[in-house]
């Protein structure tokens, strides 16, 4: 999600998301990204190139806690009649500072209706060994500032390697953001990481530009975007 302002420019997420949390105006916006995002795979499952695949929305806690936000989500996916396993919910590690039980019967609701749930900027919240024995999360997405200097700090390899195996015994799916160099993709696969995100593979772009890329230029084999 970008801002564009009145003379074409944007204002990137680390700006105006602040702004918004602190307005109270997160759950709104949520609402209308679910919509979106519903919409988007209603047109994608017509198209054979688009049809398989899951598009992942950021949830803030704010919005997750609305009371109403489960029946939300299946409100949205049920009108237009669309597969639940192909909508990703990604949870910030933040939310992990509120009502875990909560929270924890809120994330069974939905994964027992079919969605997908991760757990977003891993590594740099709340989140403790505890809850991740307790959530029914079935990925963790490492925060990018562990990637970003894992060519060069022994430190954050060792930690990297050590989530990838806590990760593999746990039976959890693990994404690493913030790939944006060979070095960084060439360590990563050898820790056994299969699924990565960042400017390496690719800028955000436009829903539209996004689709005319995708039927062109298939996913490197190296890796997939998640």
């Amino acid at each position: 999600m970008r801002w564009r302002r009145g003379d074409g420019t944007h204002v990137p997420p680390a700006e105006f998301i602040p702004a918004a949390e602190q307005a109270g105006l997160m759950p709104a916006i949520g609402d209308w990204v679910l919509a979106q995002a519903c919409e988007t795979l209603a047109a994608w499952r017509h198209d054979p190139a688009t049809s398989g695949l899951k598009l992942a929305i950021n949830v803030s806690a704010d919005h997750f806690t609305k009371p109403d936000f489960v029946d939300t989500v299946l409100d949205c996916l049920r009108t237009l009649e669309l597969d639940p396993a192909l909508l990703k919910l990604e949870l910030t590690e933040s939310m992990m500072a509120g009502d875990i039980d909560a929270i924890s019967e809120r994330m069974r609701a939905l994964r027992a209706a079919g969605l997908f749930i991760s757990l977003d900027d891993f590594g740099t919240g709340y989140s403790s060994l505890s809850h991740l024995r307790r959530l029914p999360v079935q990925e963790i997405k490492i925060d990018r500032s562990f990637v970003q200097d894992i060519v060069e700090s022994r430190r954050n390899r060792v930690l990297l390697k050590s989530i990838f195996n806590m990760a593999h015994v746990l039976e959890f799916a693990v994404v690493a953001e913030g790939v944006e160099t060979l070095e960084q993709l060439g360590l990563l696969r050898s820790f056994g990481c299969t699924a990565l995100q960042g400017y390496y593979f690719g800028r955000p772009v436009p829903r539209s530009e996004f689709q005319s890329q995708w039927a062109d230029q298939p996913v490197p084999p190296a890796a997939r975007l998640a």
